[in-house]
């Protein structure tokens, strides 16, 4: 076993000011780590998510990037994706204008755009399922318009509701909602102020997210919907956390492009063993 002193950033995504967005912890890898390596400096920042990439020297992708909450590896995430290029532009002297990145959802491209970085990510399809009435009380009890099931994560959960309030000023039992729902749930509702399309948040206490502050993912789950609903392809959301973020998407078949800024809270490095 060997010591490592690894670079790590901390980005504050879907935001150009700090203390805003959501904060995503990035470390570049020369070499992949064990698993249970990374899956403990994920746990030790305690950020929503920490990103991890390694160059690629052959194929379609400049990177391999993978993902991690405090508890668990996902398949995709935006926040961390946007702050990841961020890093790979910004501080790592990559030269291009667009990014490849495999993951576990398939090739993912970055590119930078007036300033802002724009994510070219899978549509994320949902299919009309009932959300069980303890999980509506846990989420406080309004009675959604619809519910629907992500046909990719069939755990994840889907409620609309008619009334942006609903959404805005939702409190659940997190610890409830933790034992009721194995993963997420993503609430809903049409825009409430000019220039916003939809309002939406993101329950997670099962994997160690309360609520995830401004999620990329979730926007390839409600843009598509919304973008039918309205008749139009270009649809800005407002994720409504604490800590808020306005995400613009452009649904293009079966890909949602999604337009965010970035900002720079913290660079410095860590030492691990493995």
């Amino acid at each position: 076993m060997t010591t490592k002193n690894l670079p790590i950033y901390q980005i504050d995504a879907f935001s150009d000011v700090l203390f805003a967005g959501n904060p995503a912890a990035v470390v570049p890898l020369s070499t992949w780590l064990p698993d249970d390596v990374l899956q403990k400096i994920a746990m030790e920042n305690n950020l929503s998510e920490t990103a991890f990439f390694v160059p690629v020297t052959a194929g379609n992708a400049d990177f391999h990037i993978r993902w991690f909450t405090p508890t668990v590896e996902v398949p995709l995430c935006g926040h961390a994706t946007l702050a990841s290029a961020y890093v790979i532009f910004n501080q790592l002297g990559f030269e291009g204008d667009i990014v490849r990145l495999q993951s576990k959802s398939g090739i993912l491209t970055a590119r930078r755009y007036l300033g802002a970085i724009v994510l070219d990510f899978p549509k994320q399809p949902i299919v009309p399922e009932t959300i069980a009435d303890d999980v509506i009380a846990a989420l406080g009890g309004d009675t959604p318009v619809e519910t629907f099931g992500v046909a990719s994560r069939d755990t994840d959960l889907v409620a609309v509701y008619d009334d942006a309030t609903i959404v805005r000023s939702m409190t659940p039992d997190m610890s409830l909602l933790a034992k009721l729902a194995d993963r997420g749930v993503i609430v809903t509702a049409p825009g409430d102020k000019t220039g916003l399309d939809m309002i939406s948040r993101y329950f997670v206490p099962a994997i160690g997210i309360n609520e995830d502050p401004v999620t990329g993912y979730m926007h390839c789950v409600v843009a598509p919907y919304w973008a039918d609903k309205l008749g139009q392809d270009d649809v800005v959301g407002y994720q409504a956390s604490a800590r808020g973020g306005v995400v613009a998407c452009k649904v293009v078949g079966d890909r949602v492009h999604l337009t965010g800024e970035a900002v720079l809270y913290l660079k410095g490095e860590i030492t691990v063993s493995a």
